[in-house]
């Protein structure tokens, strides 16, 4: 079967090539953010905890189908070079979402008067929370992430160069 040109492959044979994959594709997408949007697609449990996120619900919504899009395209293409680039896509995004989101490291949530939270009328909490040496520690992982994946890239494209090639025979 391995013999076989990729025209004369049957159904079968592509299923046991693709079913493999998108499986194990979306067992990592939903290892990678899928279970957080089974709650939050709740409006009373999603509200709950979309109010303590400094995003809005649809923001991060759409931040976690980014990421599980790369997952999935990742899991995909398994076994070739793409999966290098977009990890480090992934990362550079995350860096960009990171900083921007956490608004370089500084972030204030506002809480205003609840039932779980009696407050006088009128009044607000507002908690500000400097992380900029946290932040940066995420950044340096994320570049260390960038790093690993383009020395695994040339690592990959080395191992392919080394397999010995047999060129067709000349009629």
């Amino acid at each position: 079967m391995a013999e076989r040109d990729e025209e004369e492959r049957t159904g079968k044979d592509w299923a046991r090539i693709i079913v493999p994959r998108v499986l194990r594709a979306a067992f990592w997408a939903f290892v990678m953010g899928g279970e957080v949007l089974i709650p939050l697609s709740f409006p009373e449990i999603g509200g709950q905890l979309t109010q303590f996120l400094p995003v809005e619900q649809t923001q991060f919504s759409y931040l976690l189908f980014i990421f599980i899009g790369f997952e999935v395209a990742i899991q995909l293409l398994r076994g070739t070079i793409f999966p290098y680039a977009l990890s480090m896509a992934r990362a550079l995004i995350s860096i960009v979402f990171l900083v921007l989101i956490t608004g370089g490291g500084v972030m204030s949530i506002t809480l205003q008067s609840m039932p779980q939270i009696p407050l006088p009328q009128g009044m607000s909490l507002v908690f500000t929370i400097d992380f900029k040496a946290i932040l940066a520690v995420f950044l340096l992982m994320s570049l260390l992430s960038i790093v690993k994946n383009l020395l695994q890239a040339m690592d990959f494209l080395s191992e392919m160069a080394e397999e010995p090639m047999i060129p067709a025979e000349l009629p």
